[in-house]
């Protein structure tokens, strides 16, 4: 059971905020990828940018998503891949991310995280870089959020490959669900 749908931390994450843009490229994600439309795509769409809104907005749409497929995990990595798409293109991304480590640094140094989620501190959590090896293409990232898994897997693949500079990237959480263990060249 993830915390988001445990009862006893689910007070504890409905103090949690989302920056408005952090839904607005959520919200896109579903559009390009037909699996959300209507009001609930709007209403994440026209979240204004730099708002803050409720991150049980978010967590219903991806409950959404999860009770229409009976597979949700391939579509769920793929919103994260599709996410770090538009927030390199339509957002900061070009500015911060040279190469696909950069992505890695930036994004696990709580920078990124911080910047899109705030909230009492033991329900933001963090997703934080643990090692880097960057001859050998080797990470790994834990992380205590209370988001989705799998779409994290996503973002970490998408902005590995962002700047188009690694070839081949590799996230896995099968062993710990929330250690992800990343190979990349």
């Amino acid at each position: 059971m993830s915390r988001a749908t445990n009862p006893s931390m689910r007070n504890e994450l409905e103090q949690l905020e989302l920056l408005g843009i952090f839904l607005q490229s959520f919200g896109h994600a579903c559009v390009n990828l037909k699996l959300l439309l209507g009001d609930q795509a709007d209403a994440l769409i026209g979240s204004s940018p730099q708002g803050w809104y409720p991150a049980t907005r978010f967590l219903e749409a991806v409950s959404s998503i999860e009770r229409r497929f009976p597979d949700p995990a391939p579509i769920k990595e793929r919103l994260g891949v599709e996410m770090m798409k538009l927030w390199y293109e339509h957002g900061p991304g070009r500015s911060i991310v040279n190469r696909g480590v950069d992505f890695l640094v930036f994004q696990t140094g709580s920078s990124g995280y911080h910047s899109v989620v705030r909230g009492p501190a033991s329900a933001v959590g963090e997703f934080a870089l643990e090692t880097l090896d960057e001859r050998a293409g080797r990470a790994q990232v834990r992380s205590s959020t209370a988001f989705d898994r799998t779409i994290e897997r996503g973002v970490l693949i998408g902005g590995l490959q962002l700047a188009g500079d690694v070839e081949y990237v590799d996230v896995d959480n099968s062993e710990d669900p929330s250690v992800y263990r990343i190979h990349f060249k």
